[in-house]
């Protein structure tokens, strides 16, 4: 998956050492707060090995950065694809396990309550790291966003869109389960909170799985799902070019 999306997006192809690839670590808050770590760069990128960053990609993120600067000197994160303000879903990437791109075109920065976690970025001018008490691999969209707020910096949505190359999900369980109910706990003065696939709200286990199923009807048939499972994942760079992309 990392060599067939995120490893062979173009802005690697020039300059290998821009990406850090970090393994086996017990959660994505140790594992992004490792790269941050790694690099004095004020702007860093954290993007899912089944991302794929097109053909030009980085220039529109200068561009996209340079923009936030002026619309918010004081932003902190930002990312693709989210939540806004009023609980709409903002953003334009393509979705694989939907089969579909999600959103549109847009101009300005959107302020967001909560990020899909397929890339954020940081800026490490306004020293903001990742929750290491959040556990597993899930909600760290939300939690950082909303640490940003707390500390009265800016969370925005950008137009930088890219391909996410992802398998469908079947259920949300495991590890999803304990970071929501830690999310739950810290942020019990701020809920609900919502994310692209649920709300964080005080009622717990029931509400969660409520609006999961919501999303759910949104996800092709069953047959579709079992084909995207396969060994032929779809081309990264077809799908790129064919909505414009690069």
């Amino acid at each position: 998956m990392l060599a067939q999306n995120l490893g062979a997006s173009p802005i690697f192809s020039s300059d290998p050492t821009r990406l850090s690839i970090i393994r086996n670590q017990p959660s994505s808050s140790l594992a992004y707060n490792e790269g941050l770590d790694q690099t004095q760069a004020r702007i860093c990128v954290f993007a899912h090995q089944d991302v794929y960053l097109p053909l030009g990609w980085e220039e529109v993120l200068s561009e996209r950065i340079e923009e936030l600067d002026r619309f918010d000197p004081n932003w902190a994160v930002a990312g693709l694809y989210g939540i806004d303000r009023d609980g709409a879903h903002v953003g334009r990437v393509w979705d694989g396990s939907l089969g579909r791109e999600l959103g549109g075109s847009f101009e300005q920065p959107i302020g967001v309550q909560s990020l899909d976690e397929l890339l954020i970025i940081l800026d490490r001018d306004k020293a903001l790291r990742f929750d290491t008490s959040l556990p597993s691999f899930h909600l760290y969209g939300a939690d950082v966003v909303q640490t940003a707020r707390s500390r009265g910096h800016g969370a925005f949505v950008i137009h930088a869109p890219v391909v996410h190359n992802s398998l469908p999900v079947a259920g949300l369980h495991g590890g999803f389960m304990y970071a929501y109910d830690y999310m739950r706990r810290k942020w019990r003065h701020s809920l609900p909170i919502i994310t692209p696939v649920t709300r964080v709200t005080r009622s717990g286990l029931a509400a969660r799985w409520k609006d999961f199923r919501r999303y759910q009807v949104n996800f092709p048939n069953r047959k579709k799902i079992h084909a995207a499972r396969g060994s032929d994942r779809a081309n990264p760079q077809a799908i790129a070019r064919t909505l414009g992309y690069e």
